[in-house]
């Protein structure tokens, strides 16, 4: 069905049905939400929203690819569409594709010139070239790397070993990151080595200050072994400079409020 053919009574209901879909990816039902989506763009092929949304429950479901094919349609069906960009971004410096997008965001200000976040993102790849991967933004979301995958996947079923194994291989063969820092720790951390899991979680922060998981993993470590004034420390040096830190110092003051009042006791 072509766009001009479509009624403005179904325009509406599309609308409609698109907000009953993004409810649903908020509680967390993808499948009806998905169910309602593929409807949609069997009906609207255009259907610029729909497409968006079925990157986003792509995204929740870690699948990576989908998400980005599908954001880059729905910018391609409508190059203004400011949500579906920022999404494209987002995947781009996940799947460490930002060269491909790149054109679609500068066509973008063709139809929005007036639209900073966009101009603020293309100047940034202009100017940062690769290094655009190790920015703040790029951390936070963290580089898609299927082997780093598959080890945590091994560390979710309970292989610790294995996954120990795999994660140490990543860091002979690629050098050292966060994430395989962070995967390390948590091993360290069921296995009750208390010490190694807080270095191993400081050594993650060093790489990549901006994930609030890995601070609070922190947290959990310092507990154990008695290194909470230390985490605090290396919360404190970290949030003066990522605001969205401040987000977890309530779990930070609880800890110093818990060793007052052992020291009281």
């Amino acid at each position: 069905m072509e766009l001009e053919k479509i009624s403005v009574d179904e325009h509406i209901q599309f609308s409609k049905e698109n907000n009953q879909a993004e409810q649903f990816i908020q509680a967390g039902d993808l499948p009806s939400a998905a169910k309602l989506l593929v409807a949609i763009v069997e009906k609207d092929p255009k259907n610029w929203r729909a497409f968006n949304n079925m990157g986003i429950i792509s995204w929740e479901k870690s699948a990576w690819e989908d998400a980005f094919t599908t954001f880059k349609h729905a910018c391609e069906i409508k190059p203004d569409y400011s949500d579906a960009l920022i999404n494209l971004f987002d995947a781009a410096l996940k799947m460490r594709r930002i060269e491909e997008a790149l054109p679609i965001f500068k066509k973008s200000l063709e139809h929005d010139p007036i639209n900073e976040e966009m101009k603020t993102i293309v100047e940034s790849i202009e100017s940062q070239g690769e290094d655009i991967y190790s920015s703040p933004r790029a951390l936070q979301i963290g580089v898609h790397n299927p082997r780093i995958e598959e080890a945590r996947a091994l560390l979710e079923e309970g292989q610790l070993n294995s996954a120990m194994e795999k994660f140490i291989q990543i860091n002979d063969e690629e050098g050292p990151s966060a994430e395989v820092f962070c995967g390390l720790g948590i091993i360290s951390y069921y296995q009750q080595r208390y010490k190694d899991a807080f270095s191993l979680f400081y050594e993650s922060i060093k790489l990549n200050p901006t994930s609030s998981d890995t601070f609070l993993n922190l947290i959990d470590a310092a507990k154990e072994c008695d290194l909470s004034n230390e985490a605090r420390k290396i919360y404190d040096f970290y949030c003066n400079e990522l605001n969205h830190l401040k987000d977890i110092e309530e779990e930070f003051e609880e800890i110093a409020k818990s060793e007052k009042e052992g020291k009281k006791s």
